[in-house]
């Protein structure tokens, strides 16, 4: 009966010593980067589209990680390809910033935001009409590249419309 109380002990102990937590969202809420990193690392490599995306979140800000603008793009791009909205937004930001190649490319900003705005992103048609007000995009070329951004469109949210942005 004695090992029972030691085992729960040294669990205990292991545990406390540790003092790391397993939740990605609260280690980069307390600020600690790196371990909210490495957790997500491995959430990444098992097709976890959200890790992608924080993944290419802490390469593009340089938090607890060496800053890597490509490193960010293909994680982003990872999660974007397969329909993650969040990830197609801040993809679409670094088209639009030109933090691709270093040069803006407001055609693939577009198909991205609008791959996310379908899928219901809270800011990707303000992301959109700002897009569309500060660039040269005509009505025609708008077409081609949404039908072009439906391939990216997994989960399409039947209520939004092309006219919400």
């Amino acid at each position: 009966m004695i090992k029972k109380p030691l085992i729960i002990y040294s669990i205990l102990f292991i545990l406390c010593a540790c003092n790391q937590t397993v939740d990605p969202h609260l280690a980069f809420k307390q600020g600690d980067y790196e371990n909210a990193f490495a957790i997500w690392k491995i959430r990444a490599t098992e097709n976890d589209l959200e890790a992608q995306n924080a993944l290419g979140t802490h390469y593009l800000l340089g938090l607890g990680v060496k800053k890597d603008l490509n490193l960010a793009k293909q994680w982003y791009q990872k999660a974007a390809e397969l329909g993650y909205p969040d990830a197609q937004r801040n993809l679409g930001s670094m088209y639009e910033s030109g933090y691709v190649n270093n040069s803006r490319d407001f055609e693939k900003a577009f198909i991205w935001f609008y791959a996310a705005h379908r899928q219901g992103h809270v800011h990707a048609g303000d992301s959109l009409k700002i897009l569309a007000a500060t660039t040269k995009l005509s009505p025609n070329n708008q077409m081609v590249l949404r039908e072009e951004a439906q391939k990216y469109i997994i989960n399409e949210i039947l209520s939004v419309s092309d006219n919400d942005y």
